[in-house]
């Protein structure tokens, strides 16, 4: 059987490229293939973009997002289609001559992209079977068959069970589908899904993804050729917003190091790949296999000669001084933390693990051995604060880290998520449920209040970057910066900022932030002349953070 497996475009602010690789795909497509199927990946999220006119569903954060800002503390410049356009998508469902099409449905703000897949196939030929995976599909599998362009669906790991599937599919056996767990399809007008009850637990056994599938140089980080690797499988920590546990389990199972470093030895021989993104939910869960690892890939490639990232993030729960020289050595220049919160009790709420090392050892150990660090705080759960997520960013801005905002989006079948449903603070709207789409509002915050932290963790970074370069003396305060400012005393040099035609002091915006307790834009008209234009703020959160920072020192986000 001919299968086309589609990763589908993306609509949003923003998309991060560098981790769009479809590896799952790919993985599916080798065990596709081992059963003796014809496989194609289509990536639909290629390398391009065009902008288009927001939704309705998102139209209230038009006044949040000025797209015309070029000044440094922006954030979002537009709304747009990532990827290959609908008719384009067309073309190549058709050109491809597929017997069964399988969709990728990972996030569930973009599960109407997925549709429109799904949609587009079924306009070309209404015979044509669809078969739909992913987080989201694992976390709403009812809501998901309802649509009458999805006839399958594949909850949890699909590498068994896809092929399982399309075997009673491709002999015409429906009625044995239903030995099938983790299956779920229509039947005589009733949806009928048999629950998840394996997961893979001899990970060795699975074939490497076959990347021969994807275009190299589709996925580079730094100009280099990259690629997603998984080691593990499972995290048996139980965070309150995390679904990891719906589609990989809540148990820990592990690639042993040597089946790893066979898979890295091939990536770097086929395909020249120089980079590799460490995907998993928790790879340093099992210290001693991540030791392991490092030592082996200094042995195949020796010391820094090969790049190495896990931009899915760390926990420092389970991090040691000696594994941080490790991948240091080995090839990691930086390493992402979930730090979440400074407070105890907001941890302890979304069940984060119990920390073995202190967070300041760990940042103490990371520049000990070279690497720079980002530190991860979640805004925007219930029940919390303004005034703990402002604390949180101060806290950050005084240690070597660059700060990484993330604001909570609501994730179905997770616990939080049910209380965001129960407390009635869900927005209707599945679209909304992004970070970018500032989702909760509580009797605690609103969007306004989170869109002002995010700039405000934007205007920290910024102010770290100019001491890593040595334009701002490192320690200084926002006292100092804002008088050295007047008096000229205390800034190095009067760092500008080029935009295009003209160019504005970074400083001057920081300057008018402090005095005036409101974000300014940058904006350039028909005539090419810049203006400097007063954006919505909240000045609760800035006056909080003004009176609780001012005489804080600030810290460079790396040792240089």
């Amino acid at each position: 059987m001919k299968i086309l497996l589609i990763q589908p475009p993306v609509l949003d602010f923003y998309q991060t490229s560098i981790r769009t690789q479809p590896i799952g795909l790919a993985y599916l497509a080798a065990s596709l293939q081992a059963h003796g199927h014809e496989v194609e990946i289509l990536d639909c999220q290629a390398e391009k973009k065009k902008s288009i006119p927001i939704p309705s569903g998102l139209s209230y954060l038009r006044d949040f997002y000025p797209f015309g800002d070029r000044s440094p503390f922006k954030l979002y410049t537009g709304y747009y289609h990532f990827g290959m356009g609908w008719g384009e998508i067309r073309k190549k469902v058709g050109d491809s001559k597929a017997d069964l099409f399988g969709i990728s449905s990972s996030f569930t703000p973009y599960h109407g992209e997925a549709l429109k897949v799904a949609r587009i196939i079924k306009e070309w030929n209404k015979k044509n079977m669809v078969v739909m995976g992913g987080s989201h599909v694992s976390s709403e599998p009812e809501g998901v068959l309802r649509n009458p362009d999805v006839d399958y669906i594949v909850l949890g790991e699909g590498e068994f069970r896809f092929p399982a599937l399309v075997e009673q599919i491709q002999r015409g056996r429906v009625k044995e589908i239903s030995g099938i767990d983790g299956v779920g399809y229509r039947t005589d007008g009733e949806i009928r899904i048999h629950p998840l009850r394996d997961f893979i637990q001899d990970l060795n056994s699975l074939p490497f993804p076959e990347r021969g599938l994807l275009d190299p140089d589709r996925y580079r980080i730094n100009r280099k050729r990259s690629t997603m690797m998984i080691t593990s499988r499972g995290c048996p920590h139980g965070c309150a917003y995390c679904s990891t546990h719906l589609v990989m389990g809540s148990s820990f199972r592990v690639r042993n190091p040597e089946n790893i470093l066979q898979e890295m030895r091939e990536c770097h021989r086929k395909y020249g790949i120089e980079v590799f993104d460490i995907e998993d939910d928790n790879f340093t869960y099992d210290l001693e296999r991540a030791k392991r690892l490092m030592k082996l890939v200094m042995d195949a490639f020796g010391e820094k000669n090969i790049e190495l990232t896990a931009m899915n993030g760390v926990s420092f729960a389970s991090l040691d001084g000696e594994v941080l020289e490790l991948m240091k050595r080995a090839g990691f220049h930086t390493i992402n933390l979930s730090y979440v919160s400074s407070n105890p009790s907001t941890k302890e709420r979304m069940r984060r693990p119990q920390e073995r090392t202190d967070f300041n050892q760990i940042l103490k150990k990371a520049e000990g051995v070279g690497l720079k660090v980002i530190a991860y705080a979640i805004l925007g759960m219930p029940d919390q604060t303004i005034e703990e997520m402002v604390d949180t960013l101060i806290y950050l801005m005084g240690k070597k880290v660059l700060v990484g905002p993330s604001i909570y989006y609501p994730v179905p079948g997770t616990p939080l998520f049910q209380r965001c449903k129960e407390d009635g603070i869900l927005p209707s709207n599945i679209s909304q449920w992004r970070s970018s789409g500032l989702p909760i509002e509580t009797k605690g915050f609103n969007r306004l209040d989170m869109v002002t932290l995010l700039r405000l963790a934007r205007v920290i970074n910024v102010v770290k970057g100019k001491m890593d370069r040595g334009e701002l003396e490192e320690g200084i305060t926002w006292r100092e910066l804002f008088q050295g400012r007047k008096d000229k005393d205390k800034v190095k040099a009067e760092a500008e900022v080029e935009v295009e035609d003209g160019v504005t002091l970074w400083a001057d915006l920081l300057l008018m932030l402090f005095e005036e307790r409101s974000f300014f834009s940058l904006r350039i008209n028909s005539e090419r002349e810049f203006s400097i234009q007063k954006e919505v703020t909240s000045k609760r959160v800035l006056d909080y953070f003004f009176e609780r920072a001012r005489e804080k020192p600030i810290l460079r986000s790396r040792n240089n």
